[in-house]
C-alpha cells in the first residue's frame, strides 16, 4: 500500500487536551470527594475547638489568652488544680475533694449554662463548703450564683484601678489592670454586691466595680478576665489578686463550661417543630398559582413539522468541521496526508492521467508540465511529512502553487 493510500489516524492528544478530557470525565467525583474532606476537617476542628487546650483561660494553653501560668504557679504552691469541662465533672470533683477543701473557678464565656444550672452549681458548692470565683458571668448567671450580687453593665475601663474597698484580697493586690478586658477582646463587666471593689473612675457608687462578693465571701465575681491571662498576670497587682482568690483552698476546680453542659432532649425534634407556621399556607398558595399558570400558559403539542430528507450539508461546512477536528487533536500528519491525496487527485485529473494513476507517475508528469525539478516535485508530493503546523501551512501553499502552474500550462 502506498503512502497516499494509508488510513487516516489522529495523533495522540496533547497533555493539556488529555487533562481536560480526564477532568470532564471525573470532575463530579473529585468535587464530591473534596467537599467530603473539607466538611470532615471542618467538623473535626469544630469538635476539638471546644476543648480546654486551645481555649481562653485554659490551664493547658500557653498562649497569651491562656491561663497556664496561673495554674503552674498555684501548683508550685501546693494547690491541686483540676480542669473540668462540664457541670457534672465539676460537681464530681467537689464531692471527691471533701467538704471545705475546694475553690471553684467558674468561667462561661459563651453563656452555655442556664440560670438553673448555675444555681445548681452554687448550691452544690455551698453544701461542700467551697468558694466560687466566677469570671465575667452573665446577668442571669449572677442571679443564679447569689442573690446579693447583681450585674451593673459594662465599661471600656481605665489603665489602672484602685481597690476602693476593705476586702482583704483586693487591698493586698492594690492597683490592678483596668483595661485588660476579656483577654483584650471586648468590654469589662461591672458588678454590685455586699462588697464592691475596683470601681473605675467616674462610676464609683453608680455602676459597680470589677470585683463583687456576697456577705460571707463564698461567692466572688470578677469582671476582668484578662487579669488571670498569661499576658497580664505579671502586671501590677493582677497576680496577687488572682492567687489570693484562687489559692485559698488546697484544691482548685477550674471549670470552663462547654457544649457538654447543653441539655440533650429526650426525643429528637420533628420536622414540623423546625418549620415556621407560615410555610404551609405559603406553599399551598404557591402551588395554586403554579397550577393556574400552567393552565393559562400551557399549550398542546401541535402537528409534526415535515422536513425534507436527507439533509444537505454544504461542503464548506464539512471542510471547516474536519479542519477544526484536526486542529484540536493536533493531527498534523493526518492533515498533510489529506492535503497530498487531494492534490494528487486533482493533478491526475488535470493531467488526464486518470484516478488510478500511481502517485509517482503523477509527480513525474507534474514536473514535466511545469518545468520544475523532478526531485523537488517528488519531495513535495511524496517526501517526508513536516512535523509542525508552520511547515504544514508552507507545504499547503506550495501544493496550491503547483496545482496552479499545472492548470496554466
Amino acid at each position: 500500500m502506498s503512502n497516499t493510500e494509508q488510513a487516516f489516524r489522529a495523533e495522540s492528544a496533547s497533555p493539556a487536551h488529555t487533562m481536560k478530557r480526564w477532568w470532564g470525565k471525573y470532575r463530579f467525583w473529585l468535587i464530591c470527594s473534596g467537599a467530603f474532606i473539607t466538611l470532615s476537617l471542618l467538623g473535626y476542628f469544630l469538635g476539638t475547638g471546644s476543648g480546654q487546650t486551645a481555649g481562653a483561660l485554659s490551664i493547658t494553653n500557653p498562649a497569651p489568652a491562656g491561663a497556664q501560668a496561673a495554674a503552674s504557679v498555684l501548683r508550685t504552691q501546693g494547690v491541686t488544680v483540676t480542669a473540668a469541662d462540664s457541670l457534672a465533672a465539676a460537681t464530681a470533683a467537689l464531692d471527691a475533694n471533701g467538704p471545705g477543701t475546694s475553690t471553684v473557678l467558674f468561667y462561661d464565656p459563651k453563656n452555655l449554662l442556664s440560670s438553673a444550672q448555675v444555681a445548681s452549681l452554687s448550691l452544690r458548692a455551698e453544701k461542700a463548703g467551697a468558694a466560687i470565683v466566677a469570671i465575667t458571668p452573665a446577668p442571669l448567671a449572677v442571679k443564679g450564683l447569689s442573690a446579693e450580687i447583681s450585674s451593673s453593665g459594662t465599661t471600656a475601663g481605665t489603665p489602672t484601678v484602685a481597690p476602693q474597698c476593705t476586702q482583704p484580697d483586693a487591698v493586698a493586690a492594690g492597683m490592678i489592670d483596668g483595661s485588660a478586658g476579656n483577654n483584650g477582646k471586648g468590654p469589662l463587666h461591672l458588678y454590685k454586691g455586699v462588697q464592691t471593689c475596683f470601681m473605675p473612675s467616674g462610676t464609683a457608687g453608680t455602676a459597680g466595680g470589677y470585683l463583687a462578693g456576697n456577705g460571707t465571701g463564698s461567692v466572688v465575681v470578677l469582671g476582668n478576665a484578662g487579669i488571670i491571662s498569661n499576658q497580664n498576670l505579671a502586671n501590677r497587682g493582677n497576680a496577687a489578686l488572682a492567687f489570693r482568690l484562687l489559692g485559698d483552698s488546697p484544691n482548685l476546680i477550674w471549670y470552663t463550661a462547654s457544649v457538654k453542659d447543653i441539655p440533650v432532649a429526650d426525643q429528637p425534634p420533628t420536622l414540623a417543630e423546625f418549620t415556621p407556621e407560615w410555610i404551609f399556607p405559603a406553599s399551598a398558595w404557591l402551588l395554586l398559582v403554579a397550577v393556574l399558570g400552567m393552565l393559562w400558559k400551557g399549550r398542546r403539542n401541535g402537528p409534526l413539522v415535515a422536513e425534507p430528507l436527507p439533509v444537505i450539508v454544504k461542503s464548506s461546512e464539512t471542510l471547516t468541521g474536519r479542519a477544526r477536528l484536526y486542529q484540536d487533536a493536533r493531527a498534523v500528519e493526518t492533515a498533510i496526508q489529506t492535503l497530498r491525496q487531494a492534490a494528487l487527485t486533482r493533478l491526475a485529473r488535470t493531467l488526464r492521467l486518470g484516478n488510478a494513476a500511481p502517485p509517482a507517475a503523477v509527480a513525474e508528469a507534474a514536473a514535466a508540465a511545469t518545468g520544475r525539478k523532478q526531485l523537488d516535485v517528488h519531495a513535495l508530493l511524496l517526501g517526508a511529512a513536516p512535523t509542525s503546523e508552520k511547515d504544514m501551512l508552507s507545504m499547503a501553499a506550495e501544493l496550491a502553487a503547483l496545482e496552479e502552474e499545472v492548470a496554466q500550462r
